[in-house]
């Protein structure tokens, strides 16, 4: 039997994987960002490295983030792990057929 439970772990579940979807998005868009910017200073490697000295602090600090970003999103997937294991125990049968089960015990002797 379903209750409330089950529909709240339902919506949570279809929540984180309607944001993991929408990071995985992010995370090639951020990607695109990146060639877009090492293509910009293709030719000239010496305004590249005053452009990555004067920002030092700030690629530190988005470097940081991308830490933290991708350890939320390992995170969320194994939210889902488990979410989707508890979700799948309301699945199996409560209360089995005992015919059933006797007659399957006198096959096995």
């Amino acid at each position: 039997m379903k209750d409330r439970y089950f529909y709240a772990l339902s919506d949570c579940l279809a929540r984180r994987k309607e944001w993991v979807r929408d990071v995985e998005i992010f995370f090639r868009f951020r990607e695109l960002k990146e060639k877009a910017e090492k293509e910009t200073f293709k030719n000239n490697l010496i305004i590249y490295l005053i452009y990555k000295i004067i920002n030092l602090p700030t690629n530190f600090l988005n470097f940081l983030s991308k830490i933290r970003q991708y350890s939320d999103y390992n995170k969320t997937l194994a939210e889902i792990k488990v979410i989707s294991l508890e979700m799948s125990k309301y699945n199996k049968p409560q209360i089995t057929n005992r015919s059933e089960n006797n007659a399957e015990n006198k096959k096995d002797t």
